[in-house]
């Protein structure tokens, strides 16, 4: 079983039916159960971008979401991650990140 499905398991069994994983996008659950460093770039409506690196966790509670960790000593500097994210690289070694897409 997945670390993603586990995680789902657990919260269901927590709250029941007001568990609301709507927030928990595709494409960052892979990523979830990994916990490789990935780089993710938001494009703005203005044409800005904003690239962050970070391994993916999730926030608690019965509607949870997933948030960009950016480092394991970091605390209450997380982002949270949405369907207008995109993840465009992938960490292969300590400061080499590969393209993805």
């Amino acid at each position: 079983m997945s670390k993603y499905q586990e995680y789902v398991d657990r919260k269901r069994a927590e709250f029941g039916d007001r568990f609301d994983p709507s927030n928990l996008h595709p494409q960052f659950r892979r990523h979830f159960d990994s916990g490789v460093r990935i780089q993710v770039t938001r494009t703005y409506d203005n044409g800005e971008t904003w690239t962050r690196t970070g391994t993916v966790g999730a926030t608690t509670g019965w509607r949870p979401s997933f948030l960009l960790v950016h480092r394991s000593s970091d605390t209450g500097s997380s982002d949270l991650l949405g369907p207008d994210d995109k993840v465009t690289a992938v960490q292969v070694r300590h400061g080499k990140y590969l393209p993805v897409g």
